[in-house]
C-alpha cells in the first residue's frame, strides 16, 4: 500500500511541475521568419525579419531588400541597423532598431502576430510607419 503511496504521489508532483510551468517558457507565436513591409513615403520597404528564441530571451534580425529611390533622387545607399529592447508578451513583440547609414534613424516597433500575419507599426520622428508581414517559416 504505501508503494503504491508513493507512486501516486510521484505521479501527481510530476504533474503539477507541468502545469506550474511557467507560461514564459512557452515560445511566442512571433517566433520564426517573417517577410515584412512597410509603407514608407518614399514607397515599400521591404525586409525579412528573423524572431528567435533561447533560454527564455528573444532575438530580432532584419535584412532589407534594396529600395529603389524616388525618380530623380540619389540612389539609397546601404543601411546598417542594430537592434535593442526586444520584448515578446504572447503575440505581441516590440523593438528598436537604430539605421545608420544615409537615412540614420531611429525606429519604435510595435508588432501583433495573428496566426501566419504580423501588423503594426514603426514609430519613428517622421511619425508612424504602417508594417504588414507574412510567415515564411
Amino acid at each position: 500500500m504505501i508503494r503504491i503511496t508513493q507512486h501516486f504521489a510521484g505521479i501527481a508532483i510530476a504533474c503539477a511541475a507541468l502545469i506550474a510551468a511557467p507560461a514564459a517558457a512557452q515560445s511566442s507565436p512571433a517566433v520564426g521568419k517573417w517577410d515584412i513591409v512597410a509603407a514608407t513615403q518614399m514607397g515599400e520597404l521591404k525586409s525579412t525579419m528573423t524572431v528567435t528564441e533561447a533560454n527564455g530571451a528573444y532575438s530580432v534580425d532584419v535584412v532589407d531588400a534594396p529600395m529603389d529611390a524616388p525618380a530623380g533622387a540619389p540612389a539609397m545607399g546601404e543601411m546598417t541597423s542594430t537592434i535593442s529592447d526586444v520584448v515578446v508578451n504572447g503575440p505581441e513583440l516590440t523593438f528598436t532598431r537604430s539605421l545608420s547609414g544615409a537615412m540614420a534613424m531611429k525606429l519604435s516597433y510595435k508588432l501583433t502576430v495573428e496566426g501566419d500575419t504580423l501588423k503594426g507599426e514603426a514609430g519613428s520622428d517622421f511619425g508612424p510607419t504602417a508594417i504588414t508581414g507574412t510567415r515564411t517559416q
